[in-house]
């Protein structure tokens, strides 16, 4: 339980024959000195870390200062920009080329379905006919 200002303020004990209840008192103080103990911990932690990151800047600054690490030029940010363009491109061109595939193999499969299909009309029509002429013939006879 994390306490704050106005939870100490408000803190009320029960009174006893011989004023606050001992128990009460012991347990809420107790309370009170693990929250005050996590909070003095945690501003040790908080003040190492801003420690770490004041020697952070200050060896940056050191290092802009005695021109040993130099902001990247214009021309290695350029290059670098033209080779993650080129990546794009590429991955594009390849994803482009997989779905080319699958579409020329199911245009295949189509033209093949579509020959089949014109042979079965075929077939059907030429059946008509001999069935056409063979009731014809029938007929005529």
């Amino acid at each position: 339980m994390r306490l704050d200002y106005e939870t100490i303020l408000a803190q009320t004990f029960k009174k006893s024959l011989s004023g606050y209840s001992k128990e009460e008192v012991h347990d809420f103080l107790k309370i009170v000195a693990k929250d005050f103990k996590e909070m003095k911990r945690d501003l040790a932690r908080l003040r190492e870390e801003l420690n770490v990151k004041d020697r952070q800047v200050r060896d940056l600054d050191e290092a802009l200062t005695s021109g040993k690490n130099q902001p990247p030029s214009f021309e290695s940010f350029r290059s670098s920009l033209q080779e993650k363009a080129r990546k794009f491109v590429n991955q594009a061109r390849d994803e482009a080329n997989r779905h080319r595939q699958k579409v020329e193999a199911e245009v295949n499969h189509l033209q093949t379905d579509i020959s089949r299909l014109k042979a079965e009309r075929q077939h059907l029509i030429d059946n008509l006919k001999a069935a056409t002429k063979s009731f014809a013939n029938a007929r005529n006879k």
